[in-house]
């Protein structure tokens, strides 16, 4: 081995040569020059080293030397001669993306692998679970276009106010009257013009024969206009109470056929309107059997035949009861037979749970 001498020795300066090593690999024979760029941090004085290679972006910090230098051998081929020249030392490491969710990365990691080398069922797994997630962006677009659509109705909820108490399901009663006469105002459940309306538009009409069997034994007596409104009214809530959801939504739905007002009257405050579209509770079916059985007693001389009246409705005598002694009527055996009779003092209904059938 030929003997070096030294000619000299050249220290770091303020830009001296870096000797450089890969993180992921060696540099090989194929290798090709590469422009980098050398940062500088002007409070610390460390340098920075990046450079692209292969559309990706590789960057490393000068590595500190306390215990000793890095130096390298160069000899001039021309002239022989040999210099010592002190560098530094960087290691290059990719600078991968950053803004991504850990839990993100580490799904689609998972998914690349079980693609490449997963069985055949863990592909289907895998290829299911990636149909089932949610583009973000699609269904937020999908929300703004319903939510655009979406339009406000002003609803009349005047009605509902009461409808978890039993003064819900029965006209305005007068519960500290001192005649029977005076329990209900027919004035408070009709105003005079709407019952001359009523009668005006009732008259001339076959109303008569669609009568309900039970209320045609009292529509043989001599009845005056409030009377005969009350009839009306009354065969129009059975009918009510009697139809099904699925008539009451047609368009051409009329609760009383006979009297526009009345009919208003009766959608108006036995059913609900929502969008348009009509409905009915178990609570406002109840409340027009209630309305019915009041108007009866007040047709009848405050009583009527219970077992008639449950028979002719096809009711159960349970399911009857209950109503009768929230319209504050009390039953009575006659014989045979029971009858709802409203006389003083009131029947006052128990008490009864919300969670309580009624």
């Amino acid at each position: 081995m030929p003997q070096l001498h030294i000619d000299e020795v050249y220290p770091k300066e303020s830009v001296y040569p870096m000797v450089v090593s890969f993180q992921n690999g060696y540099i090989t024979q194929k290798f090709k020059t590469s422009d980098c760029v050398l940062l500088e941090d002007e409070k610390t004085g460390k340098k920075t080293v990046a450079t692209e290679l292969c559309d990706l972006i590789y960057s490393g910090e000068e590595e500190q030397e306390e215990l000793g230098r890095t130096l390298i051998l160069a000899r001039d081929k021309t002239t022989g001669k040999v210099r010592l020249i002190e560098v530094g030392n960087v290691e290059l490491k990719p600078c991968l993306q950053t803004n991504l969710d850990a839990t993100e990365v580490m799904e689609n990691s998972y998914l690349e692998l079980s693609r490449k080398f997963g069985s055949k069922k863990h592909k289907q797994i895998m290829e299911q679970r990636e149909k089932l997630k949610i583009n973000v962006d699609t269904v937020t677009e999908q929300m703004q276009n319903v939510t655009e659509s979406v339009t406000e109705d002003q609803l009349d909820l005047s009605s509902y106010n009461k409808n978890d108490s039993d003064e819900f399901y029965i006209p305005p009663i007068n519960r500290e009257a001192t005649k029977v006469e005076d329990v209900y105002d027919i004035d408070s459940i009709l105003t005079p013009e709407q019952r001359e309306k009523i009668y005006s538009e009732i008259q001339g009409t076959n109303y008569l024969t669609e009568l309900h069997p039970f209320l045609k034994s009292m529509a043989t007596k001599d009845l005056s206009e409030k009377q005969t409104v009350l009839l009306v009214y009354a065969q129009t809530l059975l009918q009510l109470y009697a139809t099904l959801m699925k008539d009451i939504n047609r368009k051409n739905f009329a609760a009383c056929p006979y009297s526009v007002t009345l009919n208003d009257i009766v959608l108006k405050n036995f059913l609900s309107n929502a969008n348009g579209k009509r409905g009915r509770s178990p609570q406002f079916k109840d409340k027009s059997l209630c309305h019915a059985l009041v108007f009866i007693l007040l047709l009848n001389n405050y009583k009527f035949n219970f077992n008639d009246l449950c028979q002719e409705l096809k009711l159960t005598q349970r399911t009857v009861t209950s109503k009768v002694a929230l319209t504050g009527a009390t039953l009575v055996t006659v014989g045979t037979k029971k009858m709802a009779h409203l006389k003083l003092p009131l029947s006052r209904p128990a008490l009864r749970r919300k969670s309580t059938k009624f």
